[in-house]
């Protein structure tokens, strides 16, 4: 009987499928797309980074706009809920009544509030009535947190007092039974909601405090916090130009976090999208295109034989003889690698999900589906260029006609939701791909101009360019004659194979 070959133990449609998903993830790649980007994204984060130093103290100072005492609290406090799907926090289950009584008050409730009760069941009648009473009162059940009905006049005292003080019942009674320890532990609840907003009580608060680190929760000396600071312009500076690209992306990404965690109020969409590609271009080799490093290579290429014979000759050991160094290796062309595929693939998958949460989000608010969202952006002093009379006279001119604002408006508006919701499954498309990409190009250059958000539109269409082609790219620097990478002439390419490595030159 005839054994099976390896290559037909997998079934026709799974193994075409393995080799589809090995080729999506694992085909070598070019790295020019992650050059350019690494080129782009380094001079949007040295811009972003050289900024604060005008105002370092004001943006990351111990006594900054968000002082360092106060982070450091929220940083190590804070504490952070886990909602249900529902939305209450009473304790689980149906209320199924289990004896007479339950059936009864379980009726009472249903038949006059129009919606079942929360658990836990009152204990009698005495707690039954005051439930019901409690409902009418204030509107809302008292064990919207699972606290059960009050035993004693102590306990009523204290839910009518704290739900007059705060608009909700509290999610526990007072432990202590002495006056001085009820006082002093209720004084512990209302210093910890003035920080935090929140009941320290609440059994739903999952964790407290953040898991973030930042250098400027530490370093507060004026002096060292300026010295620090350079160098992360200096390192940002180094990881555009593509210097030792392998270090300084991991440090440009890392310091690039510093600020954010240090001050979340200056947090905004382009420090997100920043943070998100300096990850994928540290991932893939960012730096084996269009960078320093690749100058370098190319130098090493031709002067290896000569640094190494000066250098022997600084010791006082004869020179070797041609051909005994051995070469080192140089491609005219970056040579096409996995990590840079698999660098860009997460970044499109990443994109594509950026725009598609952004897109079904938009759903949620009636403002995308009566239109208007648009106006609110065009008409925000916060951001749109109002300062100019000639925009403001386009604004007018277009309100005063019903059918052109109207038609503008939700042209727009569905043109945003299509566009961000269809990016994720048409980007993919070879004929559609220019499409999608100029619509980014369209979308992102009116945010750029009606929002006043440029640095955020450029970071955008930087994340967009995952999506082109590396001949795409090499076209386009080839108007500068291979400034950044290659041989300086084309006489010096010719005979070249692209991908055989080149011997030193001595």
């Amino acid at each position: 009987m005839k054994q099976p070959t390896p290559d037909s133990v997998l079934p026709a449609p799974v193994e075409r499928m393995a080799r589809a998903w090995s080729g999506f993830w694992f085909t070598p790649r070019d790295p020019s797309v992650l050059g350019l980007m690494r080129i782009l994204c380094g001079a949007i984060t040295l811009y972003t980074v050289f900024v604060y130093s005008f105002k370092l103290q004001d943006f990351m100072g111990k006594d900054a706009w968000l002082d360092l005492d106060f982070r450091l609290e929220n940083v190590r406090h804070q504490p952070y809920r886990c909602v249900p799907f529902d939305g209450r926090e009473s304790e689980p289950g149906d209320p199924t009544p289990g004896n007479e009584f339950e059936e009864k008050y379980y009726q009472d409730w249903v038949n006059e509030f129009k919606y079942k009760p929360l658990l836990p069941f009152p204990r009698n009648e005495a707690e039954a009535q005051y439930t019901m009473e409690y409902r009418r009162k204030y509107n809302g059940d008292l064990r919207a947190f699972g606290l059960a009905p009050p035993r004693t006049d102590t306990e009523i005292k204290y839910l009518e007092w704290y739900t007059q003080k705060y608009g909700y019942p509290p999610p526990a009674y007072l432990k202590s039974t002495r006056l001085v320890d009820a006082q002093a532990e209720q004084d512990a609840v209302d210093r910890y909601m003035q920080k935090h907003q929140i009941d320290p009580r609440r059994e739903l608060v999952y964790t407290r405090g953040t898991p973030i680190w930042s250098m400027w929760f530490h370093v507060t000396d004026p002096t060292w916090m300026a010295l620090i600071h350079g160098g992360v312009v200096l390192v940002t500076f180094l990881f555009m130009i593509g210097f030792a690209t392998r270090v300084t992306s991991v440090l440009t990404w890392m310091c690039a976090i510093w600020y954010i965690n240090r001050n979340w109020v200056i947090l905004f969409g382009v420090d997100t999208m920043m943070v998100i590609l300096l990850l994928y271009l540290a991932i893939g080799p960012s730096g084996a295109a269009y960078s320093v490093d690749r100058l370098i290579g190319r130098w090493w290429s031709r002067n290896k034989a000569r640094v190494v014979n000066r250098w022997r000759a600084f010791w006082g050991k004869p020179a070797l003889a041609d051909g005994a160094v051995a070469p080192a290796l140089y491609n005219p062309t970056p040579a096409p690698s996995v990590s840079a595929n698999v660098a860009i693939r997460l970044l499109q998958i990443h994109v594509c999900i950026i725009y598609f949460v952004s897109g079904v989000s938009k759903l949620q608010g009636a403002a995308w589906w009566n239109g208007t969202a648009v106006w609110g952006t065009i008409a925000n002093f916060e951001f749109a260029p109002m300062q100019f009379e000639i925009y403001n006279h386009v604004l007018r001119s277009l309100a005063r006609r019903p059918f052109l604002i109207e038609f503008f408006l939700t042209t727009a508006g569905y043109f945003t939701l299509a566009f961000e919701i269809g990016y994720a499954f048409l980007v993919w498309r070879p004929s559609l791909r220019w499409v999608m990409l100029s619509g980014a190009i369209m979308l992102h250059g009116l945010i750029g101009i009606f929002m006043g958000l440029k640095t955020f539109s450029f970071m955008m269409l930087v994340l967009n360019m995952a999506f082109l082609k590396p001949e795409e790219v090499r076209s386009v620097f080839s108007w500068f004659h291979g400034l950044f990478a290659g041989p300086e002439n084309k006489t010096e390419l010719k005979g070249r194979t692209p991908d055989k490595p080149q011997p030193a030159r001595v």
